[in-house]
């Protein structure tokens, strides 16, 4: 069995012409490849990012396959959704910007996979702690007290959207 990966550079969303070109010669369904990559990197076109690097992992004897994006870290993310291009250097004495709470959820929702939580409510978590370290604030608070606010229930309606979401995709 053998299998061969591929890494290309995308525009998120919006793969087409170096995708067909560099892997029509293993076989597989190119429409499917592209498919797979514009669903898994289309959100991040939301965050100003012009190119993501994609491993595709081809089987060459069955023809299946498997997408990889490569992912900005969450503190990136976090930047980009609130226009800034570098974090605090005093993260809790130099606040640089504010991001709701379900533009947070909507990170934990893009690293899902890298993030390895058993739960969404713990991924959330694993994205507020960040925030702190790069001095966001969440809806104007501090993210310690939303987490505080997160262990008690008050964002459930916004877990359980995102929850819905990676079970219709599969992946929770």
């Amino acid at each position: 069995m053998a299998k061969r990966v591929i890494k290309i550079a995308v525009a998120p969303g919006k793969a087409g012409g170096p995708v067909v070109q560099q892997l029509s010669q293993y076989g597989i369904d190119i429409s499917k490849v592209t498919e797979e990559i514009n669903k898994k990197t289309k959100i991040l076109a939301n965050y100003g990012i012009n190119n993501v690097f994609v491993e595709i992992e081809v089987d060459e004897d069955t023809k299946n396959f498997e997408v990889k994006p490569e992912l900005p870290p969450i503190a990136d993310l976090i930047m980009k959704a609130i226009g800034k291009d570098t974090g605090s250097h005093q993260a809790v004495k130099e606040l640089i910007g504010d991001i709701s709470i379900e533009k947070l959820a909507e990170i934990a929702y893009i690293k899902w996979e890298e993030l390895r939580s058993k739960n969404f409510r713990n991924a959330l978590k694993q994205v507020i702690s960040a925030c702190r370290s790069v001095g966001v604030t969440i809806n104007g608070k501090d993210p310690k007290q939303v987490l505080k606010e997160l262990d008690t229930g008050s964002y459930n309606n916004v877990i359980t959207k995102y929850e819905e979401l990676l079970k219709q995709e599969g992946r929770l």
